[in-house]
């Protein structure tokens, strides 16, 4: 068996699951800037605007919430999109509309806890806090979210298990697709 071949379904496998940041420029675009400026690493647009989930070739991550302080997804589909395809999509979109809800609430809880503590203490006389100060918050804000904390990562286990299993069969589909369009 030929050795190379492994790696090249392995590669084709994994274009699937690509991500982007930004849009990349098209190759002469970015040639022609290189040479009027400086040699950069790679050279990206940056979004404005989340694009049209149907427009674009691939994933996008979007820049960090202020709230929940988690990327957003803009999540590419196919007109000719499967049903498991479908399902794994939607899927993804719900778990990460569920993530951003618990983190959006988590932080928001934090960031009120800590304000109360740090007013507490300068009604105390103390204007500043320490960092050995502001620890004993961090522990007991910590300890209080404990079973919440352990709550969300075994219901994210469980979600994340679901969307791979759902993803393995999606590619198990597509195999089969690709070998039936070679016959």
């Amino acid at each position: 068996m030929n050795k190379t071949l492994r790696p090249r379904i392995l590669i084709n496998c994994l274009k699937h699951w690509s991500r982007c940041y930004g849009t990349e420029q098209t190759q002469a675009k970015a040639t022609a800037q290189a040479q009027a400026r400086p040699k950069k690493r790679s050279v990206y647009v940056g979004l404005t605007q989340p694009p049209d989930a149907q427009s674009v070739k691939t994933d996008y991550i979007g820049p960090p919430d202020p709230k929940s302080n988690l990327r957003p997804y803009v999540r590419h589909y196919d007109e000719n999109e499967t049903e498991l395809a479908n399902k794994l999509r939607l899927l993804r979109i719900e778990v990460e509309k569920w993530n951003m809800d618990f983190w959006t609430k988590h932080n928001q809880r934090f960031y009120e806890e800590k304000a109360d503590f740090i007013r507490l203490h300068k009604l105390s006389g103390n204007d500043e806090l320490s960092a050995d100060q502001m620890s004993v918050f961090y522990k007991s804000f910590l300890d209080k979210n404990r079973r919440i904390h352990m709550m969300y990562n075994i219901s994210w286990y469980i979600k994340n298990f679901d969307m791979l299993t759902l993803a393995f069969a999606v590619e198990v589909q597509q195999l089969f697709n690709r070998i039936r369009k070679r016959t």
